[in-house]
Order: structure tokens, then C-alpha cells, then sequence
């Protein structure tokens, strides 16, 4: 039975109401942006204590609350504000217990027993100032990374959520910043400050994205986090991997601040170890010897204190982010003007590999002037950016943020917060933020900005002496914009690509608007500690970006060369001199996408929808014995987004049955069990299992909304070098029909972004116009699986924590994940399809030997579902992930001095096509070999990263006190830093050339071996990786990475100091390799001359290859690309997060 969207809000809503009449046991586990302190009180004897006052104070604020014992001697004080606190116990006939200088931190619970003396023994406070070490009530995986180590570790980014990294069972998700948590993509992770969700919606990652502004909140405002990988409270959810949660800073009694002020300069900043290789051995750029960031500057500080004492508090941060610098080019093939020689390198770009007219061994009579040959090859160097003496462009970053904070104690009873977060964010370049690029060019680029408005409130009431109600509200606005440097269309020519890129230019992406209500009540029954709850997540979302509206033209060929010498007969089509009867066909594919619907200039890739998620949950911790804590729950979430407005019923039943509908699942509930023993003083035993689902991302909503065929429509073009029936060497063999076949540089229809007149040419080059053939290319589109659904995640841990000497603790755990539903995006054209054809290859090795014979069924055009259309680029929640780890932890908290946290992780994470999530938005994914076999390409993850050490510490040495000598020769100093030693991630390993598939006659429906292969981008074919060898089964290399602060702190009066600090990111210089090439592979087709490496003719080595029923379509080898093209050469040192050795210098003022 199907649902409307209306009757599934009415559904959602009677589920949560349900829950919470039904469920009466409820939980004290985590809290969001909170703490609590519970405890239980006993006589001498042992025996609880019912009736005795518990007073807990924040000595921050000077707030008390004020508890009774329940008849089972417990107590719980829920949604405290983390900080400092005191708790006194007792009174009447008994003694009293003051526990002094607790420190509670963000989702920790805080356990306090006291054994009170009889007042008749003794009336005197009983005085104790040392805080647990080890939580004996806490269940989940999860790490704090408190206020010590956040103020004092070297951050490069100077993002708080940047600490994550130095948690166990996390590895980073790519190069820009997002984070895997067990395995599972970091678009599946759930981020919260003070309470209220951080995420946006669009993109699933937090907001500012990783790849966006520098940070949305100021690490000065941010007072702590705490990193939750598995089996967390239900009060949490919306997540198959991690949650960050996080609270910020509030004003105390006291009036507190700082100034700072952070500057980086190249002078003493070391080189990227690839740029230097490009200019030094590569023919590349002399500006490749200069620094990529010029200044940097972070300024601003924090000012916090009482307005009335006791009651009424502020806090305020202003944080200010300039950075000036220059965005370097080089590209891993030798490309000049001047003749290097006999061809020799499949990377080489100069006249002599040029297809003059004349050139032996090309086409001998046919081809381009010797002086169209030098305006390309000049054109691809400007463009590029790549000549000698070329300065880079400039990159210029400005960044405000303000967040102002006040807290209100109105009464005994009821307390209040609201806090605002302003930001806007602008730069050039912005849109690709690396801070170096190899075979690209500046006309690939663009300006961003971001805005960002968050407001947040929460109101915390005592219910009577043992329950207590928070609610939380917040209202939000993310405006992300971006703009091209370039016209369109886009170009890959093998060995540069320039012009717009497909994603640009982005009016609104997105235009989010959230509001959020989240209520949450606790109380405590005898040995139950009770929660239950829920929120209403209403997101608005506005998203302005026609993907591929300025038209995509793609080379690819055996070699770059090849498809060099592909592009540039076609830069020069129709001019005189080029006398090529193929020129302007030799591209492979070419796609553009128009608006039908939203065709005014600026509205084109127009969509506005809500997406409202809710939630209810319920939680029992049940204090079984005084050792043994149960905790008990069951969360329920609905995530409803409407489905399209319009469907494409123009081939029936297909489309129909993939553009029309938006599966609003409404069957998510969820158990959870945690455990926590103490068989002894100093230890205890974690356990627990939860299931957990997540949230699909807004921007593949988006794509099945309105890219379907009827709003957007992509439209395909192959040229010549796609076409069956083409050699390697003979180049096209055929031309395509004028009327069905687009000619390059043309596009067929008007372009977004800036005009197509002034798009980048080659001199004497024909330039791009709106000129399509009289008959529109084949369509494709998006759709979604009728059965597309959230992922879900079952989770489960084990873990022993034992108190050590030396403040220290000892964790030892295990953590496992069965994530399911997880999507993949395959041509549904060919789903549930047989394949009609047979092909052999042969898999050579490097001296031309046949290695292995493969053998296999083949998807052809006749079997499509609908032969009249082509790829129907389509979402499918069928992809798994496993993943099991052993992590070890060492923890010691700051104290005399010093703090340390180590955390070393075994994993192994393994899927069937879960793709990273740099990768993974709209319809980004992994490209199987068959689409209707999946398991064929389960290998290790994306994210797989077998070994991970990470520590971090903080020295602040007190040798000799009274000692001056010693005192300012060592102490007032700071040491600080971190350490990261990582195994490497899977290469992701392709094949040059085209297993050719195309039209008309074309035996493959895709690409790669299968037929079945399509790229999620695009939609086109696609080759894919090579079949003979396992995905991801080779890795690149790991790194190490030492960040390293020293500071001096200088007092000036009473509380007042000056802090002097230098940092140094990647202090030892090592190189840390963030790409290699991937190419392993080549194919070449089938030939029938004798002379050809993949030959059918009669006595030839692979001739004898084929079973009876197959004909050898293609060879497929190792990859011949030499120098900096090879396989598994190193394409990048630098990223977002790590790069070669930078230093930044700091001053701070603190009063």
C-alpha cells in the first residue's frame, strides 16, 4: 500500500506519540551539549540511604540544584552545563560528604557515591578533590576531547571538528576534511553544537563543508566535544556512522577573555614535494619554487563574564580569517612547442606528435598545419597556466564570523540559553580550494561565498526534586553560492582540461533554511534512571545549479598522447589547413543538460522542497547493582521528502516507475542495549548493540526530482572514437552522421554561466557557438529504485577500561559494523536484464604474453529495457559494508601538568560499492562491473585503512617553582602537539581507453568488459577499472605527521598574560603522498593486422585464445604511461589537512 506524503507526516506523528505514551522507562545516558552527575549514597554499613539532600553546584555560574534521594538511595542531576562543579551530600542524621574540583565534561556521566558517617561520629564536611577516572556507568564508544587539549593542540585548520582525527575507529574520508567513523562514509555522520543539529542537509556533511569555509564556529567559542562512534544513547540518531557533539562557551562570574592574533608566512614554510619535482625535472613552471599561501591572518578574541551575578551571563566571540595566495599549476605530462625527439613517451605533447599532414605513421595525407599545430600546443600551455615565467593566479580568502551567547538563571528551576552564530565567507577560487592542481587550469575554477545565521536556544526546567525537562530550538540558514571563471563548454583533452567545469555556476547551493524543536524529559524511579523525547527537523531547501549546463566534451584514448592528438584535429574543424574529413568527431562523449521547466536566465536547475524528519525515543539505565548498569532503549525515526512534481512517463513503464516515486520509510525502529560492569575497583566492562539509521542527503533527492528526463534533460553525443569498428592507430574509422552526431567545439544548446562567446579558444581555432545537428542526442537520466531507503547500521562493541598507575587509563575494545541499504547508482535500463552477447580478452602481460583469457557475457542495445533510450542513471539501496576494529586507548587527564591521549586502531573495512564521500553526493558512486551483480566488485573500502596511531599531549612543566632560574628558563612554557601514523587507503585503479560502446551497431549497452558500466556523473559509458584484478586491492602509501607547539606565557597582572606561541604543521617535513596515479591498465581493440599486439590474424599469439561462440573484442595490458603517469606514482603531496612543513605564529592576550 503507498502513502501520500500527507499520511505519512500523520503517521510519523501517531508513531511518536505511541512511543511516548507507551514506553515509560527512559534513560540518563548521554545528553546533547550536556552532562550529569548521578550517584548513589549509602550509610557505613553499605546500605542505601533514601531522603538525603544532594546539592550540586556549578562553581562556573554559582547555579545550584538541589536533589533528594530517591528510596533507593540514587540521585541524578541531568543537563548540566559542563564545567567545574562541587557536590555535597547528607545533613540531618547523618555526616556530610563534599566532593570538591569535579570536572564534568560534554555527554559524560559523572558517577559520585558517598558513604555518609553518622553525625554522631561526625558532624565535619568530609573534603575529597579527586574526580573518577574511570566512568563506571558509561556504555557507548565515545571520546572527549575537552577544553586543555582544544585550547593547546596545533591545528592547522584552526577547525575544532579537525580533533576528530585524533579519536579511535576514524580515518579521514578523502582529502577535504570529512571523516569516516567505523567504515561508513562521512555523509552518514550527524554533527550537534549546544544541542541543536549542524549538519547540513543538502551535502551531509557539516555545515561550511569540508571542501567550503575554513570553520563555521570559532575554535574560541567551542568549549569541548565528544566524539560517539557506536551504540550512543537514542536520544541520537539520524547517523550509521559517528556523531560529534559538541557545546560552546558561556559567560562565568568571573569576567574571562583573550585576544589573538595568528599569522603564517612563507618565509620559513617548506616547498610541496611535488611542485618541486614539476619544476625541477618536469619542464615545468619556476612559480611551482614558491609558496602557495603568501599570508595568512587570524584574528579576533573572546570576551565573557556576568551581567548580574549569579544569574545573568554573556560571552562573545569576533573571529576575523584573511589568507592571500597563489594557486599553482603543473600537469604530469611534457608538453612544449619544441620537438623532443622520436615519439617515445605515451605522455609526450610536441610537434613532433602532432598529426601534421605528412606525418609518417599517422595518416600520412591528411591532418593539421605545422602552424595549427604550434597555436595548440601554445593554447593548451596558456590555458594551463604552464609556461615558464607564468605567475599564478592569485587567491584572495576573507572570513567574519561573531557569535554572542547568554545564559539566565530565571529561577530555582528553570534556566535558559540562546546563542547566535554569524559568518560569511568569500573567496576566489574557491570552488576547487586545493592549493595546487596537475592537468587542469585556472578557467576551471570560481569565486564562493558563504552565509552562514544560526540561532539556538534551550530552556533546561526542574520538574520537582528527581525529573527534569529540556527543550531545544534552533532556526538556521546556510546560503552557498559560486560563480565560473570561464564560459563553457568543458574540455578534457587528455593531457589538460579547461572551460567550466559541470558543477559550475551555482546560484544557490544550497539556500537551506532549517527549524528545529527538540524536547527531551528525565527522571529518576528508584534504581531506573528514565528518559524519553523527541524533535521535529523541518528543512527548507532552495537549490539554483544546472549540473552539466555548459556541456562536457571528453577525450580519452590509449594514451594521453593519443588523446591529444584526438582534440586537437578537432580544435581546428572547418578551418582551413585542417584537412582531416573526421575533425570535429574524434572526442568520445559529449553531454549537456537543459532546464525545461526554470528557463530564465539564473533560475536554471531550480528546485524548492521540505525535507522534515522526526523522532521519538525512550531510554531506561537501569542501576541493577551498585556495579552493574543496564541501559535499555528504542528510538524511532521518519525522514519525509515529497516526490517530484512532474514524472517522465515518456517511456513507459521505466521512467514511469523510476522518476515517480520518493519511498518515505516509515518502519525505523530501532533498539538499542548498553552494559557496564565493574567487577573490581578501576575496571570496567563496556558492551551494547544498536541498530541505527541514517539520512539520505537532500542533493540525491534533488537529482531524482527534477534531473528525470522532464525538468532536466541530459542529452548524449558520441563521436567517432566511441564508435565500434575503430583500431588502434587508424583512429576514426568512420564519421558520424551530420544529423544525429554533434561536431565539435559546438554545443546544441545555450549555455549557463558566462557567454559562450568568450570561451577560451586556440588561436585560428573554430570557436564553441550553439550549432547542434538537426537531430537532439540520445537522452539519459536520474531516477530512483521505488524501494530507495536510508541506510541502516547495526553496531556492536566490547570493551574493557582499567585504571592505571599514574592517572592513567588503559581502554582495549572491539567495535563492529553491518551497515545495509547503502546506495549505488546503476543503469536501470539493464537491470534484471540478461546479456545477450559473448566477447573474449585477453588480459597480456608487460612483454605482450597472454596472461590470463576472460571470457564473458555481454549486456548489448537490444537488451535494454527500452532501447530507445540509453542509461537511466538510477539509485538502488542495495550496497553492504563490514567492519571490524580493535582499538586501544591511553588516556591520562591533565593533571601536574601534563595530558596525554593515544589511541591506536587495527580495522578492516570491506563493501560491495560504497563510495567515499568526497565522491558520494547527488549520484556519486563507485562504478561496478555489472550492474546486476554488485557482489562482483566486494573488495576492501574506500575508507580502508588497516593502521592508525594517534597521540596528543600537552607539557606544561612546574620543575622547580621557587627556583627563578629554572621558573623563566622552563616554566610559563607550553609544549603541546600531535602525532598521526597512518597505514594507506586503496588506489583507485582504471584502464585507459574505450572498450567501445555507443549506438547503432555498438555490441555494449556501456562500457568496460561487461557492457554494463556507467559513469553516475554523467551517465555516459564508461571504462571503469580493469576486471582482472580485484577493486581496491592495491594500496598506496601511509603517512606521518608531527604537529608541534611551543608556547610562553608572560604574566602581566593577577590573571592578565601574554601567550607567545609557534607552531609547525608537519614539523619534520615528510613527504605525505594525498594521490597517486591510478591508471593500471590499457585496452586496445581487436585488430586484424598481424602487426598488432591484439591481433586476429591467423597465427598470431592471441588468434588461438577464443572459445567456440566469442570473437576477441580487445587486449587489455599493463598501463605503459611512463614518468610521472605511472602507475602509482606519487600526483599529490598536499590537501586540506596535511601538506608540507608550515609554520604559524601566534600571539594571544588572556584577562
Amino acid at each position: 500500500m503507498k502513502l501520500s506524503f500527507a499520511c505519512r507526516g500523520l503517521l510519523a506523528s501517531a508513531a511518536a506519540a505511541l512511543l511516548l505514551c507507551s514506553l515509560t522507562l527512559s534513560g540518563s545516558a548521554q545528553t546533547s551539549g550536556n552532562g550529569n552527575i548521578v550517584g548513589t549514597v549509602t550509610d557505613t554499613s553499605g546500605a542505601t540511604v533514601p531522603g538525603v539532600s544532594v546539592i550540586v553546584t556549578n562553581n562556573d555560574t554559582g547555579i545550584s540544584r538541589s536533589l533528594t534521594t530517591n528510596s533507593d538511595g540514587s540521585y541524578t542531576a541531568n543537563f548540566l552545563l559542563p564545567g567545574h562543579y562541587e557536590v555535597i551530600l547528607g545533613g540531618g542524621g547523618f555526616g556530610k560528604v563534599d566532593r570538591k574540583d569535579l570536572t564534568l565534561t560534554v555527554g559524560q556521566i559523572l558517577t559520585i557515591d558517598a558513604a555518609l558517617p553518622a553525625a554522631s561520629v561526625s558532624t565535619q564536611v568530609e573534603v575529597t578533590s579527586e574526580s573518577p577516572l574511570v566512568d563506571t556507568d558509561k556504555t557507548e564508544v565515545a571520546q572527549t576531547i575537552g577544553e586543555t587539549l582544544i585550547s593547546n593542540l596545533p591545528v592547522a585548520s584552526r577547525n575544532w571538528s579537525a580533533f576528530v582525527l585524533n579519536t579511535p575507529n576514524v580515518t579521514q574520508d578523502g582529502g577535504s576534511g570529512l571523516v569516516s567513523f567505523h567504515g561508513i562514509s562521512g555523509l552518514y555522520n550527524q554533527n550537534y553544537v549546544d544541542g541543536s543539529n549542524n549538519n547540513q542537509m543538502l551535502f551531509s556533511e557539516a555545515r561550511g563543508r569540508a571542501s567550503g569555509a575554513p570553520y563555521v564556529y570559532s575554535i574560541d567559542s567551542i568549549k569541548e566535544f565528544q566524539a560517539e562512534t557506536s551504540n550512543y544513547s537514542v536520544e541520537f540518531g539520524q547517523a550509521a556512522g559517528g556523531q560529534v557533539n559538541a557545546i560552546t562557551k558561556s559567560g562565568t562570574n568571573h569576567f574571562h577573555g583573550d585576544a589573538f592574533y595568528y599569522l603564517r608566512y612563507p618565509d620559513l614554510n617548506a616547498l610541496d614535494p611535488y611542485n618541486k619535482f614539476q619544476a625541477l625535472h618536469n619542464n615545468g613552471n619556476p612559480f611551482l619554487l614558491t609558496q602557495p599561501v603568501h599570508q595568512q591572518h587570524q584574528f579576533g578574541g573572546s570576551v565573557g563574564g556576568p551581567i548580574i551575578k549569579d544569574r545573568l551571563f554573556f560571552f562573545f566571540t569576533y573571529d576575523g580569517f584573511r589568507k592571500v595566495g597563489r594557486v599553482l599549476y603543473s600537469d604530469s605530462n611534457t608538453i612544449s612547442t619544441k620537438g623532443a625527439g622520436a615519439y617515445t613517451a605515451s605522455t609526450t605533447v610536441t610537434p613532433n606528435q602532432c598529426p601534421v599532414v605528412g606525418t609518417p605513421g599517422y595518416k600520412g595525407t591528411t591532418g593539421i598545419t605545422s602552424a595549427q599545430c604550434l597555436n595548440g600546443i601554445q593554447f593548451l600551455l596558456n590555458v594551463a597556466n604552464i609556461n615558464p615565467g607564468d605567475a599564478p593566479p592569485a587567491r584572495f580568502q576573507k572570513q567574519n564570523l561573531f557569535f554572542p551567547r547568554l545564559d539566565y538563571h530565571i529561577n530555582q528551576r528553570n534556566d535558559v540559553f540562546v546563542d547566535y552564530n554569524f559568518a560569511d565567507y568569500d573567496s576566489t577560487y574557491g570552488y576547487s580550494p586545493a592549493n595546487t592542481f596537475s592537468n587542469s587550469s585556472p578557467t576551471t575554477n570560481g569565486p564562493t561565498s558563504y552565509h552562514e545565521r544560526f540561532l539556538v536556544a534551550g530552556l533546561t526546567t526542574q520538574v520537582g526534586k528527581a525529573s527534569v525537562n529540556q527543550v531545544h530550538f534552533q532556526y538556521g540558514r546556510d546560503l552557498e553560492t559560486a560563480g565560473a571563471n570561464a564560459a563553457g563548454p568543458s574540455v578534457a583533452t587528455g593531457v589538460v582540461t579547461y572551460g567550466m567545469p559541470n558543477a559550475l555556476p551555482r546560484v544557490a547551493e544550497p539556500d537551506e533554511h532549517r527549524i528545529q524543536f527538540t524536547d527531551v524529559f528525565s527522571t529518576t524511579k528508584g534504581h531506573h534512571t528514565l528518559k524519553f523525547g523527541g524533535d521535529a527537523n523541518l528543512v527548507h531547501e532552495v537549490m539554483i545549479n544546472l549540473f552539466q549546463g555548459g556541456g562536457v566534451y571528453n577525450y580519452s584514448d590509449t594514451t594521453n598522447t593519443a588523446a591529444f592528438q584526438d582534440w586537437i584535429q578537432d580544435a581546428f574543424a572547418g578551418q582551413p589547413g585542417d584537412t582531416d574529413p573526421f575533425a570535429g568527431y574524434h572526442y568520445n562523449t559529449f553531454v549537456q543538460t537543459i532546464d525545461k521547466v526554470n528557463t530564465a536566465a539564473g533560475t536554471q536547475g531550480r528546485d524548492d522542497f521540505w525535507m522534515k524528519m522526526f523522532d521519538a525515543f525512550a531510554e531506561d539505565s537501569w542501576k541493577i547493582r551498585q556495579n552493574l548498569t543496564l541501559t535499555l532503549g528504542v528510538r524511532y525515526d521518519i525522514q519525509l521528502t515529497p516526490a517530484p512534481g512532474l514524472v517522465n512517463n515518456n517511456f513507459p513503464p521505466i521512467s514511469t516507475q523510476y522518476s515517480g516515486t520518493i519511498k518515505n520509510v516509515a518502519d525505523r525502529v530501532q533498539p538499542r542495549l548498553g552494559f557496564s560492569w565493574a567487577p573490581q575497583v578501576g575496571t570496567v566492562v563496556r558492551g551494547g548493540y544498536g541498530l541505527f539509521s541514517a539520512l539520505n542527503q537532500g542533493s540525491t533527492y534533488y537529482a531524482m526530482r527534477v534531473e528525470n528526463g522532464v525538468v532536466q534533460v541530459n542529452y548524449n553525443y558520441t563521436g567517432c572514437e566511441s564508435l565500434v569498428g575503430n583500431v588502434s592507430g587508424a583512429r576514426c574509422a568512420k564519421v558520424p552522421s551530420a544529423t544525429n552526431s554533434l561536431q565539435y567545439p559546438f554545443v546544441p544548446f545555450p549555455v549557463t554561466g558566462p557567454s559562450i562567446s568568450s570561451a577560451a579558444i586556440p588561436t585560428g581555432g573554430t570557436a564553441p557557438a550553439v550549432n547542434g545537428p538537426a537531430l537532439i542526442g540520445s537522452q539519459s537520466f536520474h531516477g530512483l529504485d521505488p524501494n530507495f531507503v536510508p541506510p541502516l547500521s547495526h553496531e556492536f562493541q566490547l570493551a574493557v577500561e582499567q585504571a592505571m598507575p599514574g592517572k592513567m587509563t588503559l581502554s582495549v575494545g572491539y567495535v563492529g559494523t553491518r551497515a545495509m541499504r547503502l546506495p549505488v547508482f546503476l543503469d536501470a535500463n539493464l537491470i534484471g536484464q540478461t546479456p545477450s552477447g559473448v566477447r573474449t580478452y585477453d588480459v597480456l602481460n608487460a612483454t605482450g604474453g597472454i596472461q590470463e583469457v576472460l571470457t564473458v557475457p555481454v549486456y548489448r542495445q537490444a537488451d535494454r529495457r527500452n532501447p530507445n533510450i540509453t542509461s537511466i542513471n538510477t539509485g538502488f539501496s542495495v550496497a553492504n559494508t563490514w567492519y571490524n576494529s580493535l582499538a586501544a586507548t591511553v588516556r591520562r587527564p591533565f593533571a601536574n601538568g601534563l595530558e596525554v591521549l593515544a589511541n591506536y586502531t587495527w580495522a578492516r573495512a570491506t563493501d560491495d560499492g560504497q563510495v567515499g564521500g568526497a565522491n558520494g553526493t547527488f549520484f556519486g558512486g563507485d562504478t561496478p562491473l555489472d550492474p546486476n551483480n554488485i557482489r562482483r566488485d566486494n573488495g576492501p573500502s574506500d575508507t580502508d585503512i588497516r593502521n592508525r596511531f594517534t597521540l596528543s599531549f600537552v607539557y606544561q612543566p612546574k620543575l622547580l617553582p621557587d627556583n627563578k632560574i629554572v621558573k623563566y628558563a622552563v616554566d610559563d612554557f607550553t609544549f603541546s602537539g600531535g602525532f598521526i601514523a597512518s597505514g594507506g587507503q586503496p588506489i583507485f585503479m582504471g584502464m585507459n581507453g574505450t572498450v567501445f560502446s555507443g549506438t547503432g551497431t555498438s555490441y555494449g549497452a556501456d562500457g568496460n568488459i561487461y557492457g554494463g558500466a556507467m559513469s553516475s556523473s554523467s551517465g555516459a559509458p564508461t571504462t571503469g577499472r580493469p576486471p582482472q584484478i580485484g577493486r581496491n586491492s592495491m594500496y598506496g602509501p601511509g603517512f606521518n605527521d608531527f604537529d608541534f607547539r611551543v608556547a610562553r606565557n608572560i604574566p602581566i597582572h593577577e590573571a592578565m598574560y601574554l601567550q607567545l606561541s609557534a607552531d609547525a604543521f608537519n614539523l619534520l617535513n615528510h613527504t605525505i603522498v594525498t594521490g597517486v596515479q591510478g591508471t593500471y591498465s590499457q585496452y586496445a581493440a581487436a585488430s586484424t593486422s598481424a602487426a598488432s599486439a591484439c591481433s586476429t590474424a591467423t597465427g598470431s599469439a592471441t588468434a588461438g585464445t577464443v572459445p567456440a561462440g566469442s570473437v576477441l573484442q580487445g587486449c587489455i595490458s599493463p598501463f605503459t604511461g611512463t614518468g610521472l603517469a605511472a602507475f602509482g606514482v606519487t600526483s599529490g603531496t598536499n590537501n586540506s589537512l596535511y601538506g608540507a612543513r608550515q609554520m604559524q605564529f601566534a600571539a594571544k592576550f588572556f584577562f
